[in-house]
């Protein structure tokens, strides 16, 4: 019987070319989107979930409070205080530094710059915490005196084919050590999985820093892990350690400790701002629930368009229940057709998404480790579901179609059934398609909006034609190398620094008591370069004067306190000049300058107005800018002309030779990194926008569903109106106005709701822009002509119907 019922919806298939092609195109669409954006949220779920003790091993998070409600969270714990757990506790099994981050390695004698991998740094004693599978090599055997490095199998296939690498010694290219650095490969292991927030090239395994837990609460941060045996209670063992630690400490200090699982470290590290390799949590409910409305959409357009075909098929079904078929068999007949359809569906999804995945994959940035095509239980879940949905979805239209009287179905009567009088349900499901689409596209439109404000907001400095150069150690050279650089026609200033835009606050913050709040703590973050910072920036002068080479004590030689005590050091800075932010002069209550600050330690001798030092989610931060002289280590900002910066760029190579032959020349320019910030912001604006589309085009295939059912039933009617003398206009009018009214209601619906959506996202910004009543204009009225259009082709095509094929006799 069921070869039989899918013969039968095979023939059908064909007969109604024209309906199947665009239910099918519907529903392969849907189901691509859906299995697609699945795809990346399985593979977000699954970071660090690889690793054989992940419930047991876990970040330590320090948390600074600074007030009663105010604390700040970082990933980052004193380098003395794992080593120091495990001594005390023996729930503590292991520790380990873990962090990953670029490393240039000259393999071959002659490279200039380098292969760029990505390495994780590791102490000698992570052994046992990951799962390494080592392939040659003894690498757990520390070779003093040595970089050791352990290459992955992937790495030692594209650079040392044919080779074995094991004991051989490799050089990177320095930033700050004045000679190559040597690396001994100790041995070769299987690759790192690549759903970990650790992933790697290679493994630099340190020996691991000596360094005891300060009880005055100083030293240095580091990124610590702890493996924790296993069944320990968490929520007590923090307890303990946050007790123990209070009264470890001999100052008043306000840090205490988490203990965050590794596997949450990918999604919940919006605090981490050095950790290379991040998701968002809130990314994946997002994805999770566009991916779901595509699926309603497209399920919603198969109803829709399924119903539309009824009145081409009544006298089939009155005629074969005349010939006794139940309605048992007529139901199973037209879910044989539904799952037919949803069949094709999946193998057309199937086949997009082959296509589709690498360039998602180039989009995101990163490889997909689990995909519907390589992961099993994946894709057994996945057609599983798409079975479910498949019969859930068929069922409506075969109950309808199914309950119609055999008398009245041979009439062509449609209009005294009880299923007929449903249709309000249908054009629900068309107000709720429009709906989707509305909301998708209006917060495509405000996620765009915010990101052009972002981009075009003064943000206290010019970034334009500002040019960095990364990090190094200058070798004693870097004011010589300033002064040549100085000399290039395109350069207007350069300045050596300590800080570069878009990478942190400043070099250093303190916690300065509140003198508007006793008690209560602000953070003054501390920017260092030479005097000419300010000018190579671009800040603008409030009051006072700007730091500068007439004045001998406007900058300090940094470099001759880095073997003092501290208390001298904080003695020495205390009396350092300096200018101050407009934000820090206020919250400091500074009315007078070149007088002390003592709770800042800084003696400003000028304001300037305020500008952003972060990204434009974080508010502008109290800001002291100091000038250092002769400073051994940082990067450099060089003003350029505009329109030189190919020409400096490439005079900057040939004399960064002279001086650094040996080193790693890493330039950028300051906008690009600055745009850089808000790349998630970029992405989420064109991932909303493809889905915008998507949406737009399922709801106007459901809406066309409606129309072509409409112009069915009412055949004759508007063959009498035309006899009669009605125009084409009026009979498009006639067919479209009750649809219209539909995407109105559509638009009503979703405007709140886009509205509170983006008021949610839009708190994470401190600038942002302000929602506009033109933002809901513009997508209504999208929606409305992406509807009219729509609804024109069908109307005006049963319009230009000849009335006397329409007035035949049935």
């Amino acid at each position: 019987m069921l070869k039989n019922y899918l013969k039968i919806a095979v023939r059908n298939l064909f007969r109604n070319k024209g309906y199947s092609f665009i239910q099918i195109t519907g529903l392969s669409i849907g189901l691509w989107a859906c299995i697609m954006v699945a795809t990346v949220v399985i593979d977000d779920l699954s970071y660090d979930k690889t690793w054989s003790r992940n419930n047991d091993l876990y970040r330590i998070i320090s948390v600074n409070k600074m007030g009663e409600d105010l604390h700040e969270r970082s990933a980052s714990s004193f380098a003395g205080l794992a080593p120091q757990l495990k001594r005390n506790y023996p729930e503590v099994e292991s520790y380990s530094e873990f962090y990953t981050g670029d490393l240039h390695l000259k393999l071959k004698e002659g490279e200039q710059n380098g292969v760029k991998v990505m390495a994780l740094h590791a102490d000698s004693t992570f052994w046992g915490m990951l799962d390494i599978e080592v392939l040659a090599g003894n690498p757990r055997k520390f070779v003093a005196d040595n970089s050791n490095l352990l290459i992955s199998r992937s790495f030692k296939e594209k650079f040392f084919p044919g080779q074995d690498p094991v004991g051989k010694v490799i050089y990177d290219v320095p930033a700050y050590s004045t000679k190559p650095k040597p690396f001994l490969i100790t041995g070769i292991i299987e690759d790192l999985p690549g759903n970990s927030h650790l992933r790697a090239d290679v493994i630099w395994v340190h020996k691991g820093r000596v360094e005891e837990l300060n009880p005055k609460g100083y030293g240095s941060f580091s990124q610590n892990y702890i493996l924790m045996r296993p069944g320990t209670n968490m929520a007590g063992f923090t307890a303990k350690v946050n007790k123990w630690y209070k009264g470890f400490v001999t100052e008043k200090r306000t840090y205490h400790f988490e203990f965050q699982p590794m596997t949450d470290v990918y999604l919940h590290s919006d605090f981490a701002n050095y950790q290379t390799v991040k998701g968002n949590a809130d990314n994946v409910y997002i994805f999770s629930g566009v991916a779901i409305l595509l699926l309603f959409i497209a399920c919603v357009n198969f109803v829709n368009l399924s119903t539309g075909r009824t009145f081409t098929r009544l006298r089939e079904t009155g005629v074969r229940k005349v010939l006794s078929a139940s309605r048992y068999q007529i139901i199973l007949q037209y879910m044989t057709e539904a799952m037919l359809y949803f069949g094709i569906s999946a193998v057309l999804a199937t086949f997009l998404y082959y296509f589709s995945v690498l360039p998602v994959e180039n989009f995101l940035g990163y490889h997909l480790v689990k995909t519907y095509l390589t992961n099993l239980p994946f894709t057994i879940f996945t057609l599983a579901a798409i079975f479910l949905t498949g019969l859930l979805t068929g069922l409506y239209p075969a109950w309808l179609m199914s309950g119609f009287k055999p008398a009245n179905t041979l009439k062509g009567i449609f209009s005294s059934s009880g299923s007929y009088r449903q249709n309000w349900l249908r054009q629900g499901l068309v107000v709720s398609q429009f709906s989707i689409s509305v909301v998708v596209l209006l917060i495509m439109l405000m996620v765009r909006q915010q990101l052009h404000f972002l981009e075009g907001k003064d943000i206290g400095f010019n970034p334009d034609n500002l040019l960095n150069i990364d990090f190094i150690s200058w070798e004693k050279k870097g004011d010589a190398f300033k002064n040549a650089l100085l000399r290039f026609s395109g350069v207007e200033s350069a300045s050596m620094t300590q800080w570069i835009p878009s990478q942190g606050a400043g070099y250093m913050s303190k916690d300065v008591e509140d003198p508007a709040d006793p008690g209560k703590k602000v953070k003054v973050w501390y920017i260092s370069g030479d005097v000419n910072l300010a000018e190579t920036m671009g800040f603008r002068l409030k009051s006072g004067r700007l730091l500068s080479k007439k004045f001998t004590t406007d900058a300090l030689n940094a470099d001759s306190l880095q073997n003092v005590s501290w208390e001298k050091y904080e003695e020495e800075t205390s009396r350092q000049v300096s200018m101050i932010s407009a934000s820090a002069a206020r919250i400091l209550k500074v009315k007078e300058l070149n007088k002390q600050i003592p709770k800042a330690n800084t003696v400003p001798v000028g304001i300037i107005e305020d500008f952003n030092n972060e990204s434009l989610r974080e508010p502008i931060k109290p800001t002291v800018i100091i000038a250092q002289r002769s400073s051994d280590y940082g990067g450099m900002l060089i003003r350029i002309k505009p329109g030189t910066e190919k020409n400096v760029m490439a005079s900057l190579q040939k004399i960064w030779k002279q001086f650094y032959p040996d080193k790693l020349l890493e330039m950028n320019m300051v906008k690009d990194m600055l745009n850089k910030q808000y790349e998630a912001e970029s992405k989420l604006q064109s991932i909303f926008m493809f889905f915008s589309s998507l949406t737009m085009f399922l709801a106007a295939l459901g809406i066309f569903g409606l129309v072509v059912q409409a112009a069915e039933q009412r055949t004759k009617e508007i063959g009498i109106r035309k006899v009669l003398g009605a125009s084409i206009a009026g009979i498009v009018a006639l067919l479209s106005k009750d649809f219209i009214k539909l995407v109105l209601v559509a638009v009503v619906i979703a405007s709140p709701v886009a509205w509170y959506a983006m008021e949610k996202w839009l708190q994470g910004f401190a600038y942002r822009i302000e929602i506009s009543w033109t933002t809901f204009l513009i997508g209504g009225a999208t929606a409305l002509i992406t509807a009219f259009i729509t609804l024109s082709f069908q109307s005006i095509k049963a319009a230009l119907m000849n009335p006397v094929k329409s007035l035949k006799s049935e």
